[in-house]
């Protein structure tokens, strides 16, 4: 069961959250992202306009504090979380957060290759600053650095994310790139996150875009390409191909493919 609780109103916002999935809960159809847990969730936003700082359209200041256990009360994860950031009347947007992370491994957990973490309680936090660019820019982006500790060692990262160059009204580029350097007890190493999607519009009701996207962590390349048409208000046809392959030296795996057809109708009464 869920329960939720949500205002987002513009100076105030409240989000309140309670999940529940037992450990012999089935979905049968769909996708289950974690069984055997309960989730406590609240967040409280306060986001003033100021009439005296004419560049400036709003403050927000955000905190938010998630609570994970299993079934049986043992604390799994627990993250603590704010934000300050500063939106801009030309829609760019600053930003920084502070993040404080507690996590339970209740198996060894191979981080990395060769990189194994053993079973315990981890508490760790983070900061992160970034600006984003908006998205009415013709060339648009979060360029974000971060810092801090990571299980028990630390973790040095830097992101280019939400990228978009459009060179036409019709086609544009998402490009997206995140580095992160990790040293830990066990070991070292660094992680590359790589991808870009391009996107085709024929007109307001279709268009089709195609991602690629390297993880040097898990050494797979992966390619996803999509047709969305909208050939009645609220009826929607979608064609998807998926293609993922392991591209790391000494491996034999078979690639994954699969082709989806998905076709919805809506009925008004």
């Amino acid at each position: 069961y869920r329960t939720q609780l949500e205002y987002t109103g513009d100076r105030y916002g409240v989000e309140v959250e309670h999940l529940a999935v037992g450990d012999q809960f089935n979905p049968e159809v769909g996708f289950l992202r974690r069984r055997d847990i309960r989730r406590s969730f609240g967040k409280m936003r306060f986001s003033p306009r100021p009439r005296s700082i004419d560049w400036v359209r709003r403050f927000s200041w955000t905190g938010s504090l998630a609570y994970v256990e299993n079934m049986a009360g043992r604390l799994d994860t627990r993250e603590r979380a704010g934000e300050f950031a500063i939106e801009l009347q030309n829609s760019d947007r600053a930003y920084a957060t502070y993040t404080d992370t507690y996590e339970f491994l209740p198996r060894p957990f191979d981080i990395a290759q060769n990189v194994q973490l053993p079973v315990g309680g981890y508490e760790y936090n983070n900061v992160k600053a970034g600006y984003e660019l908006g998205q009415n820019r013709r060339i648009a982006g979060n360029l974000a650095a971060e810092f801090g500790t990571f299980y028990n060692g630390t973790k040095t990262g830097f992101s280019v994310s939400r990228g978009r160059t459009a060179i036409s009204p019709q086609l544009a580029f998402e490009p997206t790139y995140t580095v992160n350097w990790v040293d830990l007890d066990q070991g070292s190493f660094t992680t590359h996150l790589i991808g870009t999607r391009a996107i085709y519009t024929m007109n307001p009701r279709m268009f089709v875009s195609a991602l690629v996207q390297y993880s040097s962590t898990s050494g797979l390349v992966g390619a996803n390409v999509r047709l969305r048409w909208e050939y009645r208000p609220g009826s929607e046809l979608f064609i998807v191909y998926n293609d993922e392959q392991d591209v790391r030296d000494g491996r034999s795996v078979a690639p994954v493919r699969s082709f989806i057809i998905k076709v919805n109708r809506l009925f008004r009464m």
